[in-house]
Formats: structure tokens, sequence, C-alpha cells
């Protein structure tokens, strides 16, 4: 059985608190409402197993440098055939293929064939120690395996994808599963929802359609208000959570969540994923009072600046929801100037109120677009205009947005994407695209694309395996029901799926449920902290019931209507249900009626006889135009699933070091596969003018750093200090790991990946992932002797040797109290430094009490020099830290 992977987190969002008895060291995130940011640091020590406050501690070897890294695009054991479905949905027997995307080589694995079992999709053909072997069809990123494996390790890392992963070692050790009819894909990634708002009911057919996201929200131009409520509880929340996982899906930017469940990527719940947290922007105009101006961008209450996300990893606005003059001008008024925000980092939440000539801005930049197909439809008659943002080489992600008017799961809403494909855009885009949407394009959106959204040695073990034994490959996954999800694993952990599979997991906690006459099994509580399906079910079940079987009762719409424009139903005459007879419609295959931004006449902008939705060159009336591939996103001819640097042209795809990253792309001397991060020093992480040194929110990864001192194992600003040894300046840091108690000691050699992040003026390592390399050791050195007026607030070495190990000797208390009339256990010293409580307890007069009267004197002090609030600290470890001057009567620690 792997090792949980949960990570840590912050318990405040952006200001500084009031100072209390307990400091406390937290991490801000713009991600929005909602935050709540409780989780678990993952730690793996080096041949025993124990559990310490929910963290599950693995041994390791000493050397734990990452994952076997066998990978095969083309396999030496294996029948390479070339099969895809074209734009016009016919076979391409050639390899080659129309502006649908890249054609799937599928490579016929020459391993042991595989049984369909007597019932459900897989069985447990053994059970191992460590590690997952699961064979199947394997939805690879660049060609799909018939009879192949994808083996995670003990980790939760991707070691193998492909047809040799039965020969390596770690998979004689691993629980093996056989799924004969299964398909088995990464877990699907939901890149836009607002979760908070959980506990509603659908709004079913919608009491009106509207032209603004404003309309609705506040009621403007005459439209009736929706009422959602949000705040949803915390069970409402994991349920919503659990909502999604029944579907396949381990991953979201929900601009809201709960530990455990779902990774939420734009909140810090990362559940030991240690990438940058994308931003979700619900309002980057600031127009949170309905404000809207259909030409000029000067009267929007807060602009978004580029400078202001110059420095995010991902970004996700949400720009034009609406198909009126208001929503383009947002656009135009964001991809402009200094508000210039659609840029490389940056995906587009809905899209939907642009013309062609907007949408042809938006690849050069890098831009995505994240396209919510049900939520727009019900609410505004139509969606984004997806198959000219796919002819203009824009990759489209999939998101639910939320349950009032989106989808309840991500096979709703990938079955909403593929109606609309079907029946209105003429199959304009094939099965894996609609499957990358959901995958690899929405971890683009998300900014994960180095550690989910593909199944990839290096890569988290997100797993989900789907029921192929009616749809094969890619369908199985597009229009799957929720019965089919057999399967679903997030860091190798499973947390859901068919009850004989889960069987061959042990170790923990389950419940059974049936889904549509499908035994299926839950093992969640011992992620959510103690939370189970039942409550869950029950919390969320007061509003709308947890699953359907089939259509969801009162599913808002995904038929485009608007009253007394169109209906979205085929006619005789009218195919595409656009309310354009075919003899007069410039895209009779393809729904697209007038918009309100181009009024009265079909979008055609450059005036040939094709339509934009239909015109394979919207901007060319010639149609000689370069042909733009959406899964392409750098222009280097390699599909994004193959590339190994996605963002950066390297058509020879040079990987010097074998890490699966180009040498374009990957600054690191050394291997590092997956969202594994470059090792760098402390020194570089907190010299700010190390040329090394990382930008705020930067992931960073330490190797061999020493404990030096622990914050009390209570509240929810728990962590502990590491250094390097040298005691040279800049080489000690804090490693922040919220409400959860690390499994360290003092003297423990450790490893620690996680976010970079000042907070008010103490460095420190958040979300850690903590590796033990060597333990119960004495530290190597001792407290390094400085004055200590240098290391007192403002002091010469204040900044260069925080969180370091330091003592001073020969001392005075000259302030009892230097908060007063405030009592926070603190007291000052020669010197003007302070001696502080926050690494000996948590509890105000407890062990180091501000109770010595001025003038008792003291030897020496030792600690760790810690910064909060304004003030350089010294922080006592122990009682031994401190030695008592002669005769000296009073001693501050009882």
């Amino acid at each position: 059985m792997s090792a949980i992977s949960l990570p840590a987190c912050n318990d405040d969002t952006s200001t500084p608190v009031t100072e209390g008895d307990t400091d406390t060291s937290t991490t801000g995130t713009t991600a929005g409402p909602g935050s709540d940011t409780d989780v678990t640091p993952t730690t793996t020590a080096p041949t025993t197993t124990d559990t310490t406050s929910d963290v599950t501690v693995t041994t390791v070897p000493t050397t734990t440098e990452g994952p076997t890294t066998e990978t095969t695009s083309t396999t030496e054991t294996g029948t390479t055939t070339e099969t895809g479905t074209d734009t016009d949905g016919e076979t391409d027997t050639d390899g080659e293929t129309d502006t649908g995307g890249p054609v799937d080589g599928v490579v016929e694995c020459d391993a042991p064939p595989l049984v369909p079992p007597a019932e459900g999709t897989c069985e447990v053909l053994a059970q191992g120690p460590g590690g997952t072997l699961i064979r199947g069809t394997v939805l690879a990123p660049d060609v799909v395996y018939e009879n192949g494996a994808v083996l995670v390790d003990a980790g939760g890392v991707i070691a193998c994808v492909g047809c040799d992963c039965l020969d390596l070692p770690e998979a004689q050790n691993a629980t093996q599963l056989g799924c004969a009819q299964g398909v088995i894909s990464p877990g699907l990634i939901n890149a836009h929802d607002h979760i908070s708002f959980a506990a509603n009911a659908p709004i079913g057919e919608g009491v009106d359609r509207y032209e603004h996201r404003h309309d609705w929200r506040v009621g403007k131009n005459g439209h009736q208000k929706l009422t959602v409520p949000g705040g949803a509880s915390a069970q409402e929340m994991l349920a919503a959570e659990f909502r999604f996982i029944m579907s396949g899906a381990t991953s979201t930017a929900a601009a809201g969540g709960r530990p455990g469940l779902l990774r939420n990527l734009d909140m810090g719940l990362l559940e030991g994923l240690p990438i940058p947290v994308a931003n979700s922007d619900t309002f980057p105009l600031g127009d949170t009072n309905g404000y809207q101006n259909a030409s000029m961008c000067g009267g929007y209450p807060d602009i978004t600046l580029t400078s202001e996300i110059a420095d995010e990893n991902a970004y996700l606005p949400h720009i034009a929801e609406g198909i009126d003059d208001y929503a383009r001008n947002e656009f135009v008024c964001l991809s402009e100037g200094t508000s210039d925000i659609v840029s490389g980092q940056t995906a587009i939440i809905h899209a939907i109120g642009l013309t062609a000539e907007d949408s042809a801005t938006i690849h050069p930049d890098r831009a995505r677009v994240v396209w919510s197909p049900r939520s727009n439809v019900v609410l505004y008659g139509n969606t984004a205009q997806v198959t000219v943002l796919d002819n203009l080489g824009v990759p489209l992600a999939l998101g639910t947005d939320w349950v009032a008017s989106g989808s309840m799961n991500m096979l709703r809403e990938l079955r909403c994407a593929d109606e609309l494909n079907t029946t209105y855009y003429d199959n304009h885009f094939s099965d894996r695209d609609l499957w990358a949407m959901a995958t690899l394009n929405s971890a683009l959106a998300t900014g994960s694309e180095s550690a989910i959204g593909l199944l990839r040695p290096g890569y988290a073990g997100d797993i989900a395996v789907f029921d192929g034994a009616e749809l094969e490959r890619h369908a199985a996954v597009v229009r799957g029901e929720l019965p089919g999800v057999v399967l679903v694993m997030r860091g190798g952990l499973p947390l859901y799926g068919d009850t004989a599979v889960m069987a061959g997991f042990n170790g923990m906690t389950c419940e059974d449920l049936d889904v549509c006459g499908r035994a299926k099994t839950a093992c969640v509580s011992g992620d959510t902290g103690g939370v189970t399906y039942a409550q869950m079910k029950a919390a969320i079940e007061t509003t709308y019931p947890l699953f359907f079987c089939g259509t969801p009762d009162d599913e808002p719409t995904c038929v485009p209507s608007r009253p007394g424009e169109y209906d979205g139903l085929a006619v005789a005459d009218d195919l595409d249900g656009d309310a354009i007879a075919d003899a007069d419609d410039n895209c009779p295959s393809v729904f697209n009626p007038p918009l309100l931004i181009e009024p009265g006449v079909q979008p055609n902008a450059d005036g040939d006889a094709a339509g934009d939705a239909c015109d394979p060159c919207p901007l060319d009336n010639t149609d000689t135009c370069t042909f733009i591939d959406a899964d392409d996103m750098d222009d280097d001819g390699v599909p994004n699933g193959a590339d190994n640097c996605i963002r950066v042209a390297n058509s020879d795809q040079a990987d010097g070091d074998d890490d699966g990253k180009g040498d374009e792309c990957d600054t690191c001397p050394t291997a590092n596969p997956g969202y594994s991060p470059c090792p760098i020093t402390i020194e570089a992480i907190r010299d700010p003018n190390h040329p090394q040194h990382p930008q705020d929110g930067a992931v960073v990864k330490i190797v061999d750093a020493y404990v030096t001192g622990i914050r009390p194992l209570t509240g929810t600003s728990r962590g502990f200090h590491i250094e390097t040894g040298t005691q040279m300046p800049y080489t000690g840091i804090f490693v922040f790991t919220g409400n959860t108690s690390p499994a360290v000691k003092v003297g423990d050699k450790v490893d620690v990946t996680g976010t970079y992040e000042q907070y008010f003026g103490l460095d420190e390592i958040s979300y850690p992932q903590v590796s033990i390399v060597e333990t119960g050791n004495v530290l190597p050195f001792d407290p390094l002797p400085v004055e200590p007026a240098d290391i007192a607030t403002n002091g010469a070495d204040a900044v260069t040797l925080q969180s370091m190990l330091v003592s001073v000797d020969m001392l005075t208390i000259t302030v009892v109290n230097p908060d007063a009339p405030m009592d926070f256990d603190e007291f000052a010293v020669t010197g003007n430094l302070r001696i502080d409580d926050q690494l000996s307890d948590a509890v105000k007069d407890m062990q180091l009490a501000n109770a010595c009267p001025a003038g008792t004197q003291f030897e020496s002090i030792a600690g760790v020099l810690g910064y909060s609030f304004n003030n350089s600290k010294l922080q006592p470890r122990v009682k031994s830290d401190i030695v008592l001057g002669p005769n000296n009567m009073c001693n501050p620690w009882p």
C-alpha cells in the first residue's frame, strides 16, 4: 500500500493577524472564496511503518531520487498501427488528419493476454506490498497501448507506461490489476468550478436567457436575478468533490475546496503535489457591483494590470461571459495596453462574446480557453465559438462551472460537449480531442502539465480506469457513465472504484455503495479527516442527490436556444437548428446563428462563402492560411502530449539528461523528471541577490538539510526549521506544515520539496513534501555564537541568520514584557534582542514565560532565530537551551 500523499497548507489568505500567544505563519492565495487550507504534509522516512497525526511514514532507502523512467512512444515488444478520425468523422487510413487533431498511433503490446473477469471490468491478479500495476488499454499522451500497462510506484509516482512495465523489478512488488476491457486514463481535471456553491439544485431549463453574467447575477437589463447562495459547508464541499471523483476526476480549479479527495489546484490544497498554485480570478475588472461598459475601458472599478499577473504560473480570469457588447468589451479591455492579461500563463474562462478577430489574438500569446458548455447554453442560449477557437490554434479545456447551471460531474460535462459536437459542430472534434479537454488541456489551463493530465513517467499517479466493454479507447471516457468508472486513484492512493478492485488494496477504511446496480467502494474517510461517504451523502442530499443513473433530474439543458431567435432543433431545411435555412446558411452543418456582437448576420470575418464556425481559415478568404494546430501550442510540429517542451518550440526534442524535459525548457543541470523540481540551495532561496534566487511562489527542492527546531505540535501554525549545517549566511529556512505535526525530529537530515514564499518577513517553504534521509542523529554542529544586537530586530545579521540555530552569551533581561500591556511570553535582553516561546510551547505562561524581573542574568541562550510581527526573535527549543547566570534565582523556564 503506497503512502498517502498530502500537503501542508496555510490557515490565512492574505493579511496579517493580530498577535496572540502563538504567532501564526501562513501563506496567502488569491484563489477565491471559501479558502480553508488545513492540509497534511507528506513525510516519508528512511524499513518500518508508523503513523503520526494522520501522516503515513514509510521507510525508504537513503537515496530516493526518482522513479524508473522507462517510457515508450513506440516499443520493441509491440506492433504499431495508425488509426484516427478526421473532422468529418471518417476513418483516416494513411496516418494524416484534418483540423480535428492528431491521429493516435495504436501499439499492440506483446504481453501475456488478459481475459475479462466473470464480472466487472478489472480483477486483482496479485497483491503486493508497494505500488500498483494496471494492465489494459492505456491512453498515453501520444499513443494508445492495447494490452499495455501503467506502473505506479510505492510513492505514488508513475514509473512506467507502455508495453515493458511487467519486466521492471518494481512490478513484482506491486498490486496487479488486469483490466482486459478497461481503459486506463489520466484522472480527469475539472478546469473550472465554484464549489462553495455546491449546496444548490440545478436550474433545469432556466427561467430566462441572458446576455451577460450581470443580468443573472444582479438582475441587470430587466432580467430575472438568479438566487444561488454560496457558503457550502465543509461536508457539502467534500460531497461535491466526491461527485467528481465518481466521474473519474482527481483535480479541479474550483475556487474553494477542502483537504482531501480532489487536488484543488487554485487553493493550495494540492494533496502533496509540489506545484505552484493557480490563481482563479472571478472579477478581473473588479465589477462585482454589476458595472457594464460597451465601448470604453476607463470605468471598470479595478482592472487587473499586466504587471499584477507577471509572476503567476497559471492565471484563470473570467472574461467575456456573455454574448453582447458588454461581454466583448471585457476581452478588448483586458487584452491591450497595461491591462493585457491574455498571456502565456492565462486560461480565459468562458470567452463567449468574441469575434474571430478577437479569437485570433489568443494563440500568438500562448493563452488557452476554459469551456463550460452546459452552463453557457442554459444561461445565454449559446456558448463559446469553439470551432473557431480550435481552428485558430487555441487549446480548449473543460470545466463544469457549478452545479446550479452546469454539470454535476465531469462525465456529464463531457456528454454535453460530445452532444454539441455531434449535433451542432459536424463532428469537428474527435473523441481524443474531447478527452484531451478534460486531461492535458485542463492541466495546461491550470499550469499543472508537468505533474498531472498525462500518463507519463515522473508524473503523479492520478489515474481513472473506465469500462471499455462497449466503448473503446477515448470514447469510453467521453461517453462514459458513472457505473463504468472502475477505479480512481490520486497519487497512487485508491479512493473509489468497483468493490472487487478496491478489495485488492489493504489498510484502508472503506464503505460500500451501489451505483446503478454496480457494487462500488469508497475509501475516503482516511483522506478527509474522518468524514465518511455516508456523512457527505447526507449533507449534500438536503439539496440535490449525490448522483443519478442516466440523465440527472432537472439537469441544465445542453440544447442551444433563445426565445424568438432559434430553438436548436433540426428540421428538414435547417439541419443545424440555428434558424437559418440551409440554402441561406453559410455553415449549414454547423450551428452559427447571428451574434449580438455582430447583429443580423452570421459571423463571417473574411467575407467568403463559409462562415467563421465552419471555415478552416476564418480570416483568409482564399483559404490558403497556414493550419494552426491547437494541439501544438508552441508550433514546433510536435503535438502537446508528445512534446517535452509544450510551451517552448524545440522541434529536435533534444533532452540531454533524459528526464523527459527538453533542453530548451529545462534549466536544471540534473535529471528531474515530471514534477520533481530542480534541487536548489537554501542560500539561493533566501538570498535575494543570489543569481538563482527563485520567485515568490516557485516550487523548490532542498536536499540534505538538518532539522534544528520544531514548533509545538498544536494549533494551525506548525512546522520546523532547517539549515545546511555550514552556518554560512542565508543557510536556514522555515518549513510550514499548517495544522499538521511534522513527523521529524531535531537532528534528522531531510529533503524538502514545496513552495517558496515570504510570509510577512519570514522566508518559508509551504505545502511541503518531506523525505527523511537520515534519522536518530544528534546535530553535527553546535549553535553559531553571535552578538545579541546583531540578530535583534534590524540588526546586522537579523536577516542573514534567520531560521538558523544560534547562541548568545552574557545576557541580562532589559524589558520584562516588550509588548505590554499585551503579553505574548516574550522578554527582551541585552542588545534589545527578544526571547520568544514559539518553539517551546503554545500556551500562555506555560514553560518559557516572561515572569523574571529585569536584571535577571543568563550565561547563554541558544535557539533558532525567528521572525514574526515585525521583530526578530530568538526562540529556545528546550530548557537546556537556557543556561542561567551565576547566583541567578529566577528561571524563566520553570
